[in-house]
């Protein structure tokens, strides 16, 4: 077995595609014995731009920019990448190595080579996670907790892939475990490039992570994205129609009967289904609903706290406040009171049965 670590350099990234000046690579047996070492420059066919922007420093390469002009390109290299970073009965690592796997697929694309598939390890992610670290660390960071004393004042990519080698190294012998053992102890460091498309255990992580996690409304008020008639166009037309069209029982005796309610924006973009039930039972109750505090008898306010304690902005509810200063008849209570007069609750009005709902009134076309 056979472990190969390798690391790309860029004359630019203009367009955001990678213009590989050189690979570099380590390859190892299984006791980290160097069986090879090698640095191949490449003439980038276009200019080098390796200044800083921002907070990130521009770096010095190890050899001269005539040396790389006068070097062969990508697509004398390209067969001897390919068969390095796909030879059987080898384990690929590289840190950070998703920048440098698409270096490699744009590179592919620029010259008209193939994009072959292969597997290969993120050193960088295996560090990071075995360190139980915020923010993944530079490469030279690493590989000086391990015994390296170099410094990267100048980038050479077979002396990166060396260090890359190192913190491996290191890794396995602060773990007493093997480079298979740590890949499947860290299994969020395995990456891949299967017909032509990139593609890593961690972004599969993150995107479940993101899909996991509660947006700041819907941890507020409760009520899951799912059940939102707020940015959901679906939702938004049904309960419009549903609630212009429901039909009321005008012959019910409630105190609510000939009423007209109105609830909290705060609660109506965050709640569909609770809101759909609400005009329903209002119906039966002999009441309408409306979306406009002005008309309204009885405004139910509904409010949402921010971590700070600051109450969300409702302005229906200022609307409410605001005609009952002038001297309208309006009711104004909470939510839950609400609910309690339509003899229902918070669990129970979650629970959506299109089928038990109050229904609409059809419309009438004159015959013909």
């Amino acid at each position: 077995m056979d472990y190969i670590f390798f690391d790309i350099e860029c004359a630019n990234c203009f367009g955001g595609h990678g213009k590989i000046c050189s690979f570099g690579y380590t390859i190892t047996d299984e006791k980290f014995n160097i069986k090879e070492k090698n640095d191949l420059l490449m003439n980038p066919h276009s200019k080098f731009h390796l200044y800083g922007s921002g907070n990130r420093p521009g770096i010095v390469l190890g050899y001269d920019e005539d040396e790389f002009y006068s070097s062969p390109d990508f697509k004398f290299y390209y067969p001897v990448i390919r068969d390095l970073l796909t030879r059987e009965n080898a384990i690929v690592f590289g840190f950070a190595v998703m920048s440098d796997a698409s270096f490699l697929k744009s590179e592919c694309e620029r010259f008209h080579r193939e994009m072959f598939d292969y597997n290969f390890i993120d050193i960088q992610r295996i560090f990071t996670d075995h360190k139980e670290l915020e923010n993944t660390p530079a490469l030279i960071k690493c590989a000086a907790e391990y015994g390296v004393t170099e410094t990267q004042d100048v980038h050479k990519s077979d002396d990166d892939s060396y260090f890359t080698m190192r913190v491996l190294k290191g890794l396995c012998d602060e773990t007493d475990l093997s480079p298979r053992e740590l890949i499947e102890r860290y299994p969020l460091s395995k990456c891949w490039c299967l017909y032509g498309e990139l593609d890593s255990e961690y972004i599969h992580f993150k995107e479940r992570e993101k899909a996991n996690k509660l947006s700041k409304m819907e941890k507020l008020t409760g009520s899951l994205r799912a059940n939102w008639i707020h940015s959901n166009e679906e939702h938004a037309s049904e309960f419009t129609m549903y609630h212009k069209r429901v039909f009321v029982n005008r012959e019910a005796n409630t105190p609510l009967s000939g009423k007209r309610v109105c609830v909290s924006v705060l609660y109506e973009e965050y709640h569909f289904n609770e809101m759909m039930n609400i005009v329903s039972l209002l119906a039966k109750m002999g009441a309408k609903y409306t979306r406009n505090a002005f008309n309204a008898d009885v405004f139910a306010k509904y409010d949402v706290i921010t971590r700070g304690g600051t109450r969300y902005r409702c302005y229906r509810e200022e609307k409410a406040h605001k005609i009952k200063g002038e001297g309208k008849n309006i009711d104004i209570i909470d939510i839950s009171d609400l609910l309690e007069i339509l003899g229902t609750d918070e669990n129970e009005i979650k629970e959506l049965s299109r089928s038990q709902l109050s229904p609409i009134k059809v419309k009438k076309y004159a015959s013909l």
